[in-house]
């Protein structure tokens, strides 16, 4: 007995749970007409959770001219076709994804192609209910309410068909009076129905509206988006409030489990409904076409689910200014179209070109050599290289701006007794600022020092009983820099 126990637990093996692919049809949208021969652009998109994307069977497919494309995804599941032969008439354009172990989803649009279908003056129709992509249980009974008005006409005289695609037609009559016309059926097969009511008018207008809807198996939850619409565009810095609600025949709406997810994200939440199967949160998403699937399961483990498409739009991604950079592409400020990483910096208080720095192309051949820490070395004086006769002549020098110092570092050690006699001249100053020069010790205590413009020299003289003079430091910066001078330049020579 315990070796048919064992054998039996391993038979049972570990399955795995697949669900089916996620479909939406971007664009054209839903009830859009065209005139025959026109361009139309198709764009989908196709997921799957278990498998990649290109590897699913896809199906595009018209209720009037049959299939017309089966080109898998690219990668992301992603579709782009166009089309221009569509045939006259109104047209149920139906996306399909089959992944490998033969789950199918679909989605379907309404296409209108000639015919003077919701022309100018044609009979106008609003269908209130049933909701767009609203689910419904495979016993239930449709109550379809319509408005229609007419330019001309009485809305009691217009005749009246409404056709469900996949089961045909479903109602034919006149509506009320007051434009009311209200249609029960009850659909036959499960999957994604269109309902189109067309009225026609005296003059031969034809007036048409569509919605989608889903027949699913009764004893699974049924689940319905509510908020956003299907296809909205948001930024990533937006809060976008999901709103649902689910319902069940058996369990209490509150005790239906939820999960909302994204196929770019994966999971954003589990908001537990009430108990009216209302489920809200909020959050924002990441840049990227978003396949958000609202799934419940109830207490026997059946799933409903619900899906819609989220468009979202990354600010950072977007070139607010027209200056040919984002903000991801190095531009510091994407309100003002004259600074980007494409500008040259001018010689002002602004960093045109985005890179952090100001007026970087009047820096000298020093830079960036501002602070002691960043000491241009010059070299040892007695070794030689730069220096001629212990002393070391630097032209050319610059101020790109007004905070701009100049600071170079030498050791002067004569390898015998340390008496240096240090003399620095800055000469060629701007006579239109005021510069200060400083002379510094390598333990950073201040020597000696001068200002003025033109030239400016400090001298120090060490004590020959004093042996730690080994090292300097030169600094020059102006304390009234002439605004547009970045150019201007100045020499210094050091004498050691």
């Amino acid at each position: 007995m315990l070796a048919l126990l064992l054998l039996a637990c391993t038979d049972a093996g570990v399955q795995t749970y697949n669900t089916p692919p996620t479909t939406a049809i971007i664009t054209p949208e839903d009830g859009t007409a065209v005139d025959p021969g026109d361009l139309v652009e198709l764009y989908g998109v196709a997921r799957d959770e278990q498998d990649a994307a290109g590897t699913l069977q896809i199906t595009w497919q018209s209720s009037l001219d049959g299939v017309f494309d089966t080109t898998a995804p690219d990668g992301n599941g992603d579709m782009h076709l166009a089309k221009n032969d569509f045939s006259a008439g109104l047209h149920v354009i139906t996306l399909t994804a089959t992944d490998k172990k033969g789950e199918a989803a679909s989605t379907s649009i309404n296409l209108q192609v000639g015919d003077g279908a919701n022309q100018a003056g044609a009979p106008a129709i609003v269908i209130v209910s049933p909701n767009e992509g609203e689910q419904v249980g495979s016993s239930a009974v449709i109550d379809l309410l319509a408005t229609v008005t007419d330019d001309h006409d009485d809305p009691a005289s217009l005749p009246i068909e409404v056709v469900d695609d996949p089961d045909g037609i479903v109602w034919n009559g006149y509506p009320t009076a007051t434009g009311t016309l209200e249609a029960p059926f009850s659909p036959h097969t499960l999957g994604v129905h269109t309902i189109t009511v067309n009225a026609l008018d005296s003059e031969g207008k034809k007036g048409s509206a569509s919605v989608s809807y889903e027949v699913i198996q009764d004893n699974v939850p049924l689940v319905n988006i509510k908020a956003p619409g299907d296809g909205e565009w948001f930024d990533t810095v937006d809060s976008i409030t999901f709103r649902g609600n689910v319902t069940d025949d058996t369990t209490p709406n509150e005790q239906i489990a939820v999960q909302w997810t994204s196929d770019i994200q994966g999971v954003l939440g589990a908001a537990v409904p009430d108990s009216s199967g209302d489920t809200t949160f909020a959050t924002s998403l990441m840049g990227g076409t978003h396949v958000i699937t609202l799934s419940a399961t109830d207490l026997d483990g059946n799933i409903g689910r619900d899906t819609m498409v989220v468009n979202v739009d990354d600010p950072l991604a977007r070139d607010d200014d027209g200056d040919g950079y984002t903000e991801y592409g190095g531009d510091c400020n994407d309100a003002d179209d004259t600074l980007s990483p494409g500008e040259i910096d001018i010689c002002d208080a602004i960093d045109q070109d985005c890179d952090g720095y100001i007026n970087d192309p009047y820096w000298d051949t020093y830079e960036y050599n501002s602070g002691m820490g960043y000491a241009y070395h010059l070299g040892n004086v007695d070794g030689g290289g730069l220096w001629s006769n212990s002393s070391i002549e630097l032209s050319g020098l610059t101020f790109s701006d007004a905070t701009d110092d100049d600071w170079f570092y030498w050791e002067a050690d004569d390898e015998i007794w340390d008496n240096v006699d240090v003399q620095v001249i800055a000469s060629g100053l701007n006579v239109a600022g005021d510069y200060v020069i400083e002379l510094y010790s390598e333990g950073g205590t201040l020597l000696g020092s001068d200002s003025g413009d033109g030239s400016i020299t400090t001298t120090f003289t060490s004590d020959i009983f004093d042996d730690g003079d080994d090292a300097f430091y030169v600094r020059v910066y102006a304390i009234s820099w002439p605004a547009g001078s970045c150019s201007t330049s100045y020499k210094l020579k050091i004498k050691s």
